[in-house]
């Protein structure tokens, strides 16, 4: 059974379209989206570094480490390792660091917006 737990009013909500809360021990990630609100965790499941920073690009944020790339809506892995440090990666190696895995998919958290009040679902 899902929790719905109050993150900020809409109209205090960041300029930038993003922001991280702390819920009940998970760094959530909030972005606000030309069509509502994404929330997914704030931590890359590759190496566990945050993605607050990452860049977003329609339904798209990229890891800032290692440009990763996720869908926000389904957390699905799009891309997986395409460099380190902003350094590409050749597409020879990044198979070589799948090594026949499947990569993780983004963890994600419904969000209901309810009069100016944003929540969240865990």
């Amino acid at each position: 059974m899902s929790k719905r737990i109050f993150l900020v009013k809409l109209s205090d909500f960041p300029a930038n379209n993003r922001a991280v809360f702390n819920v009940e021990g998970h760094s959530i990630l909030v972005i606000r989206v030309p069509d509502g609100f994404r929330a997914v965790a704030n931590r890359c499941p590759h190496l566990g570094l945050p993605l607050a920073g990452g860049k977003v690009e329609g339904d798209t944020i990229t890891c800032p480490f290692h440009n990763s790339q996720f869908r926000l809506s389904t957390g699905e892995n799009l891309d997986w390792v395409r460099g380190l440090a902003g350094i590409p990666l050749p597409n020879w190696s990044r198979r070589l660091l799948l090594m026949g895995k499947r990569p993780a998919p983004l963890a994600t958290y419904p969000v209901v917006v309810e009069d100016d009040n944003l929540y969240v679902e865990i």
